[in-house]
Parts: C-alpha cells; structure tokens; sequence
C-alpha cells in the first residue's frame, strides 16, 4: 500500500476536494485513514494542491472525477 493523493468532486458545482489517503497498517483491517487537503476549491487550486502533496508525500495523484 502506498499514500494517495484523490481528487473528487465536490457537492457544488464547478469545485472539487483534494484529499491525502495513507495506508494503516498493523490493525485487523488494513485500509486507508483519509485528511483533506483542500475543499470546496477549483479545478487550477485542486491540480495545484495535489502536485504539491504528492511530491510532499511521495504519493501518486488519482482522478475519481472523471474531468481532470
């Protein structure tokens, strides 16, 4: 497992969430613990963020909202 950076789209329209998933380990069930990067923010400030979390983290960027 390994950090993500997901990008999602927001109940408004037009703005999306930027979120940080790290893995947890060493538990009964392994997952993912989410923080939020940024919220409510636009399509430039959710690219912008997640590039520079993803070099922070050394994480890969995922797209769940299809126009990215």
């Amino acid at each position: 497992m390994w950090n993500l950076i997901v990008i999602t789209g927001n109940v408004s329209p037009k703005k999306y969430n930027v979120d940080l998933w790290s893995p947890i380990t060493g538990r009964k069930r392994d997952g993912y613990m989410s923080s939020s990067k940024a919220f409510g923010v636009g399509i430039r400030e959710a690219r912008k963020v997640a590039k520079e979390e993803a070099a922070l983290y050394k994480a890969e960027i995922e797209d769940r909202t299809g126009k990215i």
